[in-house]
């Protein structure tokens, strides 16, 4: 059979509407099995959800406790978790919080309390209904966020912890293996900010103090490896202040005040 220009086109449109129908079927195909293997996926996961555990935090079961303080006619809620058996997770650690039974109050140390409770677990604190601190304890310790918040509930500040250190924090050791900790320079923002500890080989703090901007402000106290302080030295409060630091006192290593400022300048004046 002789084919004629029209049989030719005929071949040509038909050949077209086949490729496109498979395409579509093709398309339609695959987003079909897509579309049936998210919902088994998607079912799956229902299914194998589960509960969560209540007053479980860092996998360590925990109790709530609560504290409310009445400032006249305003009222302060703080809601928190705690452990029965405390357990020192950072040796160096210069803040250990804990709720004193005795006071009713949280309290900070910087070793286990006998007669207080660790806290562990979320922390709250409203100023009535206005939250203005949230964080996370872990054994004592301030860890991952936390939070400050005005009672107009604009964000004030937050920070990173990690076992009770700035996230950010630069930490020095004594030795290769990083187990006696020298020194916690504290970053917050790209820039020195917060407390600063040193420590002696012993594991004694050897100094503390705080920055702000880069700079050293307030009192810094240095200390002997026997834990006794050794001197005070005041830094402006303003960072930006250009006036030079001093001694307030100092100590010889029996603890016997050998200096204080005040007192020297009251004889020589």
């Amino acid at each position: 059979m002789k084919k004629t220009p029209l049989t030719f086109f005929l071949i040509m449109i038909a050949s077209i509407s086949y490729s496109q129908d498979i395409f579509r079927l093709n398309a339609d195909t695959i987003s079909s099995r897509d579309l049936l293997f998210q919902e088994a996926e998607d079912t799956l996961m229902i299914t194998r959800k589960k509960k969560k555990k209540k007053n479980i935090f860092f996998g360590i079961k925990t109790k709530k406790g609560f504290i409310r303080t009445i400032s006249g006619r305003n009222n302060i809620y703080e809601n928190f978790f705690y452990i029965k058996d405390p357990e020192l997770k950072n040796v160096y650690a210069q803040e250990l919080y804990f709720y004193d039974k005795k006071k009713k109050k949280i309290v900070k140390s910087r070793k286990i309390l006998e007669d207080a409770l660790m806290l562990h677990g979320t922390y709250t604190k409203r100023f009535n209904d206005q939250v203005i601190e949230s964080g996370t304890f872990y054994y004592g310790l301030k860890q991952n966020r936390w939070i400050r918040l005005n009672r107009s509930d604009i964000l004030q500040d937050k920070e990173i912890y990690y076992l009770g250190w700035f996230d950010e924090s630069i930490r020095y050791f004594w030795d290769t293996e990083k187990l006696k900790l020298k020194e916690v320079l504290p970053v917050k923002y790209g820039e020195k900010n917060g407390n600063y500890y040193a420590f002696h080989l012993n594991g004694e703090i050897a100094a503390r103090g705080k920055f702000l901007h880069d700079k050293r402000i307030g009192v810094w106290t240095e200390f002997y490896n026997t834990g006794k302080k050794k001197r005070e030295i005041n830094y402006n409060e303003d960072p930006f202040n250009t006036n030079k630091q001093f001694i307030v006192r100092e100590w010889n290593n029996n603890g016997k005040l050998i200096y204080d400022r005040t007192l020297f300048l009251k004889r020589n004046n």
